[in-house]
């Protein structure tokens, strides 16, 4: 600095050449230009400044610009502070020494909050007046600002900590709001990420600004070069948007709209995944500091860990409370047992299994509802389970207090504490009676099962067999063959939806005579009451009206628009135990005459029908239409409701 000064143009400065300067200045100035410490020489009624390399960090920006230049010119911005200040020293001749003075500094063109221990001192002349003033001082903005940051980290904390289940927004938007008046921002926001997309669970701002709470955008928004920067947990800050190279025009126009005008945003990051960040707005330029960063990173953090700590308890809570509901209601037997063989709490459901109460169980040990021959095998399973840690479940016998047993399986996990150890044991039994139920039950469904498919069978087989003997060619017996089995699949598909108990006569119909339906014209009419049918039933009558059907399309009344086919039935009760008459009549088709020879379908419905469910059948080929009456006995495989 002191070559700076000799190299500096004194030539028609107020000051003068350094060589004619008075005594008072020159032994100040050497003082001033050998002192490890920021020191600065304020001299003449302007106060024009002189300082040292130390002293340079102050005016930052300022230097060497404020070299030579009046006091209240260098410090215009903070001269309603410092100005009376001055005066009193050079006024009066006074000293003044201030400690922790706040001055609100321009850098870089933008207001700073900033702290300093400084001292000025009067320079005296040989008459007795104030020449100058003596200054030095150190900024302590950092350590200030540390300090402050400290106890509000603290004060913070404890807002946090009232994140429960009923309190988690109010302690959030408490903590927010804080956060805005600690740091003096216009706005304040917390955002939780997932899947890329970020929703801004509570934010605070003035009133002048829009309240972001409830905001949802994509990460991308930043700008792949941002979102890189946030993906490495890394702040994102902006002194001054309107002017930072970095936005494009579409991305200060989106900020503007939200009277963003500087932002600094702080993630955190786990495992390379965004899981939250914090954001600060000010809607004029503002400088962030490195200390900005490091509150708004561990702000960002404490707020994660503190709402996964919030969200993680209520997640407990509402397990527990599931459990208690799902202990209590489930239809098996559970129980908790202690280390020793002791239950420590039962169900209603484990109770009425060993036909106790619940309350009178807790506190017996599993060997006291044991039967004799089964204690010594379950007391070892106890004692290896409580020593590998490992679940297993036993077979035993139960007993009831009237001395009856009854076999049950119990499936025991173990409890592990927080050391590791086994505490006690969870149980599951559920008495094999239902087991063994089921295992009959099943065994009869794969026995039906084997029973139908074998009957099936044995229809398909008969089916070919009589379709090849009435077939001329392998083209016809593709047709033909295929569907018959078609229509043995509808008479399937209605037994199916009534689970293979019975099909309803009118759904069995509707189903074979769907296909033969005109859009727009009522070809087929079905009129009578509800008549069911047993599984063999219903594959007999679909068999035998599909052929009706078929026989119909291709030279009845079917095979023309205007034809119609009438389906009725009623039941006679006057005729032993009842029977059902159907009667399926054709009209509005082609003349009609006997055919020559009696295939497998006229077989079918004349014989077939008969034989299996009794009764008779009869055809008649009148010329204006085939009619074929059923005569068929009530009975268990035809049936009324």
């Amino acid at each position: 600095m002191a070559s700076r000064l000799g190299a500096f143009d004194w030539r028609g400065h107020p000051l003068g050449p350094p060589e004619e300067w008075p005594g008072e200045l020159k032994a100040a100035l050497g003082i001033c230009m050998h002192s490890s410490l920021p020191t600065a020489i304020y001299w003449g009624p302007e106060l024009r400044l002189l300082y040292n390399d130390a002293w340079s960090s102050v005016p930052r920006d300022r230097h060497p610009w404020a070299v030579g230049r009046p006091a209240k010119e260098v410090w215009a911005d903070i001269w309603p502070v410092v100005g009376p200040q001055f005066e009193e020293v050079f006024g009066r001749g006074r000293g003044v020494s201030s400690d922790g003075q706040m001055l609100a500094i321009k850098r870089d063109g933008v207001p700073e909050e900033t702290y300093w221990n400084y001292s000025l001192t009067p320079i005296f002349d040989a008459s007795g007046g104030v020449a100058g003033v003596f200054n030095q001082g150190a900024e302590i903005t950092e350590s200030v600002l540390k300090s402050r940051d400290q106890s509000f980290l603290l004060a913070f904390g404890d807002r946090l900590r009232d994140m429960t289940e009923d309190g988690q927004a109010g302690a959030l938007a408490s903590a927010v709001e804080a956060l805005a008046a600690h740091l003096r921002l216009d706005r304040v926001g917390y955002a939780a990420v997932e899947d890329g997309v970020a929703t801004v669970v509570r934010s605070w701002s003035t009133p002048r600004l829009e309240d972001t709470t409830a905001k949802r955008f994509t990460l991308d928004e930043f700008g792949a070069e941002e979102m890189a920067t946030l993906l490495r947990g890394e702040v994102i800050s902006s002194a001054n948007i309107a002017s930072d190279p970095r936005y494009g025009e579409e991305e200060r126009r989106r900020y503007a709209s939200y009277s963003v005008g500087a932002q600094m945003v702080a993630p955190f990051v786990r495992a390379g995944r965004v899981l939250s960040f914090i954001f600060f707005n000010t809607i004029g330029p503002r400088r962030w500091t490195g200390r900005d960063a490091e509150l708004a990173r561990d702000v960002a953090e404490r707020i994660w860990v503190a709402s996964d700590r919030a969200e993680a308890s209520i997640r407990l809570r509402a397990s527990e409370q599931r459990f208690a509901l799902l202990f209590g209601q489930a239809s098996v037997g559970l129980s908790e047992v202690d280390r020793a063989g002791r239950f420590t709490r039962v169900n209603d459901s484990m109770g009425r299994l060993l036909d106790r109460s619940p309350e009178s169980i807790v506190g017996m040990s599993v060997a006291d509802v044991t039967h004799p021959e089964d204690v010594d095998d379950t007391g070892a399973e106890i004692l290896r389970g409580a020593e590998t840690g490992e679940p297993y479940t036993i077979e035993k016998r139960y007993l009831k207090p009237d001395g009856s047993s009854f076999w049950a399986v119990t499936n025991v996990t173990p409890v592990v504490d927080a050391a590791g150890l086994v505490s006690g044991f969870f149980a599951v039994t559920t008495d094999v009676g239902e087991r063994k139920e089921q295992e009959r039950i099943r065994s009869w469904l794969l026995a039906e099962l084997n029973h139908r498919v074998r009957n099936n069978l044995v229809t398909v087989q008969s089916l070919a067999h009589h379709t090849k003997l009435t077939t001329s060619s392998s083209d016809e017996f593709e047709r033909v063959f295929n569907a018959r089995l078609m229509a043995l699949s509808r008479a399937h598909d209605v037994l199916m939806r009534e689970t293979w108990a019975s099909a309803a006569l009118s759904d069995l119909l509707a189903g074979t005579l769907a296909p033969y339906e005109i859009e727009g014209l009522s070809r087929v009419t079905l009129g009578g009451p509800e008549i069911r049918l047993s599984p063999t039933a219903a594959v007999t009558l679909n068999l035998a009206f599909h052929e009706l059907a078929t026989n119909a399309a291709k030279f009845g009344a079917l095979s023309r628009p205007e034809g119609r086919v009438v389906v009725t039935w009623s039941v006679d009760a006057a005729r032993g135990d009842g029977a059902v008459e159907l009667n399926w009549r054709e009209c509005g088709g082609p003349p009609v005459s006997a055919p020559r020879r009696r295939g497998f379908g006229l077989r079918l419905i004349e014989r077939g029908a008969p034989r299996e469910l009794g009764g008779h059948a009869i055809m008649d080929f009148a010329t204006n239409g085939l009619a074929c009456a059923f005569q068929l006995p009530l009975s268990e495989k035809i049936m009324t409701p």
